[in-house]
């Protein structure tokens, strides 16, 4: 469908929405609306077991399997999916203050982990949110009663986004601690000074998780338009760099391929799924990647 088809997930629209709970639902609310008007077909359903989903229709008698597919949405007349965990892990270091397109890395994070939660509580998941950096760590176990989806959205409201993101002797006992196989989902813009994120996503792997990666870019540092003289500063660290930009873009965007390369093989090597959204990209690109992957792990 055309971007366009999506004005209810365009992050700026969502911007001006100062209730996460109500965002949150606008985003699955027009999703799940724009996927049932979907033109593209089924292939061999059995139409007796299978409807189109309607609005209005419970979440939770969506058919995931036959989404990954079909890429279309279908209510099961009887069985109910079986739930799973979803642990949210958000970068909440400071570079994810970066800010474009009148939007920070940060503030679509929170866009973003508040829609997937919606979405994986209406599916009767159990959700949690881990918020990280060297300054503070917010924990939120995984839970799926009624009420833990205002406790999950309060909690993703009052985080701020300082600091670092701390090495993995200070995670260890947190991602140790869960009990069975879960969903973990990722958010992170992937700033780091020796490969501590990837080394947290490598362990989270060999938990036997299942994990998709979410790296948040801007447009402006994917294709590096800005003009003339510049100061650029680390918002971790305070430091600025003066540079022109004619000469540096060719060397910084060589640099920066290099560096997405490198990301992916890693990805790739440790069977982690990968999804990069840039700032000014509608959210729907996300939830489908979400939903694919949850429905690997509910086969």
């Amino acid at each position: 469908m055309p971007i366009s088809s999506y004005r209810f997930i365009d992050p700026l629209t969502l911007a001006a929405i100062s209730n996460l709970e109500l965002l949150a639902k606008t985003v699955v609310d027009g999703f799940m609306i724009g996927a049932h008007q979907s033109p593209v077909p089924g292939a061999g359903l059995e139409f007796n077991q299978f409807r189109s989903y309607q609005p209005g229709d419970d979440v939770r008698r969506v058919d995931w399997k036959l989404f990954a597919r079909s890429d279309r949405y279908y209510i099961r007349e009887s069985e109910v999916e079986n739930s799973i965990t979803v642990r949210f892990i958000l970068d909440a270091s400071a570079s994810m203050l970066h800010e474009e397109s009148k939007i920070s890395k940060f503030n679509y994070a929170r866009f973003l982990i508040a829609s997937l939660g919606y979405l994986a509580h209406l599916q009767g998941d159990a959700i949690g949110i881990y918020a990280i950096n060297d300054k503070e760590i917010s924990l939120l176990t995984p839970k799926g009663d009624h009420q833990h989806l205002h406790r999950f959205i309060h909690e993703l409201e009052k985080i701020k986004a300082v600091g670092i993101w701390p090495n993995w002797d200070e995670l260890e006992n947190i991602f140790l601690s869960g009990q069975k196989r879960e969903l973990v989902i990722f958010v992170s813009d992937m700033y780091e000074y020796s490969n501590e994120i990837r080394e947290v996503l490598r362990k989270l792997h060999a938990l036997k998780n299942e994990v998709i990666l979410f790296q948040l870019t801007g447009r402006k540092e994917l294709e590096f338009t800005y003009e003339g003289a510049l100061t650029f500063e680390d918002l971790e660290t305070g430091k600025k760099i003066q540079a022109n930009s004619e000469q540096i873009r060719k060397s910084y965007l060589k640099k920066f391929r290099e560096s997405q390369n490198e990301l992916r093989q890693t990805l790739h090597d440790n069977q982690i799924e990968y999804q990069q959204l840039i700032l000014d990209q509608p959210l729907d690109f996300a939830l489908r990647s979400y939903l694919s992957q949850r429905a690997k792990l509910s086969i």
